[in-house]
């Protein structure tokens, strides 16, 4: 796994957190891809891993479920709020 892109606004802990994050989801899900990074709107602290999910809809279900319980534990240990955001593009809007 390479290193992923980050920008210098984020600390060294919250791209250590990312990228263990990433990399554990991953390992579980590996159709994944990494497409960027970004902060929430509405919290500048909470940051969004958006990834390419490309995948049945009770698949992406697990994959939340499981990247949900990685990150709560991150947000225990280092203070660090992370969401893996998949983008679906085999589940399109009716």
């Amino acid at each position: 796994m390479n290193d992923l892109p980050f920008d210098t606004s984020l600390s060294p802990m919250q791209q250590r957190c990312i990228q263990h994050l990433f990399e554990q989801v991953q390992q579980r899900f590996p159709e994944i891809e990494f497409l960027s990074l970004q902060r929430n709107p509405e919290d500048k602290e909470h940051i969004w891993i958006n990834v390419l999910a490309a995948m049945p809809e009770e698949r992406e279900i697990a994959l939340s479920r499981y990247a949900a319980g990685l990150s709560a534990d991150l947000l225990v240990e280092y203070d660090v709020m992370l969401s893996i955001m998949p983008e679906n593009p085999m589940l399109q809007p009716a």
